[in-house]
């Protein structure tokens, strides 16, 4: 499901810099959580039946016993190994693409004015799309790059299995031991995305603590100097509030000197 999930992410991002009007009409949140995100859970829950049906214990070690083990290294190798990563890259490169087409077509049409805030709002957009991508190209080369230990070891053990009864003990330890090590690699992408993100991206950040304070609800007392009539007045406003409205905590008041 992460896997797929990052896939349509991809595919996401894709169809927003796209010139199909209707490609980016799929880019709704109402779409993706009514359509998208359960019909990939749904599949998901759907394909991997052969693991519990036949999955069995053999002494002391839990394996999938003959054509069964044969048809999940297949199953390993064209679903986890070579089909995410594949189509991650196909909409990596087409994502690139569709920025340099579309920066080519702004360096192309000049306008004349512009509002200085549709300006302003404009960069804001771009900033944050450009974190976003970002955040996204870094999770797909950290899942390519830890999928590479496991598609090797899957090709090994699928082109092996005929030879098991020839193998020593120490092999097979060795390649139990590799078999281990690869799971976890595989098994870590999904673990690594927060703190991919925290890494990556500002914005990111910015969010998590604007969530965070708002969660705790802590308070943080600044005074406000607000000048009626000589008269000077403090107001209570948190540190949130701060954050939301991107200044800086105002200076302590000023004595009057009599």
């Amino acid at each position: 499901m992460s896997r797929f999930l990052i896939v349509a992410a991809c595919f996401d991002r894709f169809a927003l810099c796209s010139n199909s009007v209707r490609l980016r009409k799929i880019c709704q949140v109402r779409i993706a959580c009514r359509y998208i995100i359960p019909g990939v859970i749904l599949v998901w829950l759907i394909i991997p039946l052969h693991i519990p049906i036949f999955y069995t214990t053999l002494g002391n070690t839990c394996v999938f016993p003959g054509a069964a083990a044969l048809y999940n290294s297949i199953y390993g190798i064209v679903m986890a190994s070579f089909l995410p990563p594949g189509l991650m890259l196909i909409f990596s490169l087409l994502i690139f693409h569709n920025l340099k087409m579309r920066q080519r077509r702004r360096q192309r049409i000049r306008p004349i004015s512009i509002i200085a805030s549709t300006a302003i709002g404009i960069r804001r957009q771009q900033a944050k799309d450009q974190q976003v991508l970002a955040m996204l190209l870094i999770q797909v080369f950290v899942y390519v790059s830890l999928t590479i230990f496991y598609t090797v070891n899957l090709l090994y053990s699928a082109l092996t299995m005929n030879y098991a009864a020839n193998k020593s003990s120490e092999r097979k330890t060795i390649e139990g031991f590799a078999t281990f090590c690869a799971g976890i690699l595989i098994t870590a992408c999904p673990c690594l995305s927060f703190y991919l993100f925290i890494l990556a991206s500002r914005l990111f950040r910015k969010e998590l603590k604007l969530m965070v304070l708002h969660a705790c609800g802590r308070w943080v007392h600044y005074p406000r100097i607000i000048n009626n009539n000589s008269n000077l007045t403090h107001r209570v406003i948190t540190r949130f509030e701060l954050m939301q409205r991107q200044i800086a905590p105002p200076p302590p008041p000023i004595p009057s000197i009599h």
